[in-house]
């Protein structure tokens, strides 16, 4: 049963058509990799999920309709989204931005221990728990934006181009931190440019191009299809 469903969602800007008719399901455990290029509509796709953004048609999560609750109340429900601006307190140190993504739970102990995993998956953050954010390398800041969206203790992880701009060693660092976290029954929507890194990790994939799913299907699917491999497949 998918845990995350949208039917039908059209997003407006204006007289622009962001988003034209994306219909998705994500299985509860899984990796769904959505690709294509910059432009193509996959943050509109996420900030609609997350309520940031209006949009027409329907997005469920847990069988449950999106459309009447806001933004603070989907990531209490535990559909959290990691942007690609990252979003971080700057003149925080990285242990207080960590905290700041679990200031709506109060399971205390469970705080503390989600912290220490956060610290375990990310040991340069362990290295720098003092360390004000607007200090931190580009890398850095990511690990940390993925700590802290661990920290409200999410069932459905949304991350937004969670390698764009990255060094290949700060890459594998978070290569292996998805793995592990999905190896732990988490499910992640991936967003990426970076379709090599999308393919590496997804069961299931789509093609988002200028607004519309051009292709869905499974990671085997997509390395054999012509037109990805031509089009997508090693570029960045």
């Amino acid at each position: 049963m998918a845990v995350l469903e949208l039917e039908d969602v059209h997003v407006r800007y204006g007289k622009s058509h962001a988003l034209k008719g994306v219909s998705l399901a994500i299985d509860r455990g899984e990796i769904y990799g959505v690709i294509g290029p910059n432009g193509a509509g996959k943050t509109t796709m996420l900030n609609a999920i997350a309520g940031f953004t209006d949009y027409e048609g329907r997005i469920r999560y847990d069988g449950t309709d999106l459309a009447s609750k806001g933004p603070q109340e989907i990531v209490n429900d535990g559909l959290v989204y990691c942007t690609e601006d990252r979003d971080l307190f700057p003149f925080f140190s990285v242990h207080e931005n960590l905290l700041m993504g679990a200031q709506f739970r109060e399971d205390r102990d469970a705080v503390r221990e989600d912290l220490e995993m956060v610290y375990e998956l990310f040991p340069r953050l362990d290295e720098r728990r003092e360390q004000e954010a607007e200090t931190m390398s580009g890398g850095e800041q990511q690990m940390l934006a993925i700590g802290r969206a661990l920290m409200s203790d999410p069932e459905v992880l949304m991350l937004d181009e969670p390698t764009l701009g990255l060094a290949p060693i700060i890459i594998e660092d978070i290569n292996e931190a998805i793995e592990r976290l999905n190896e732990e029954g988490l499910t992640i929507l991936l967003a990426e440019q970076n379709s090599t890194f999308a393919l590496h990790h997804a069961e299931r994939l789509a093609l988002l191009e200028t607004g519309t799913i051009e292709l869905s299907g499974s990671a085997s699917e997509f390395q054999d299809d012509d037109y990805i491999r031509d089009a997508y497949i090693g570029v960045h």
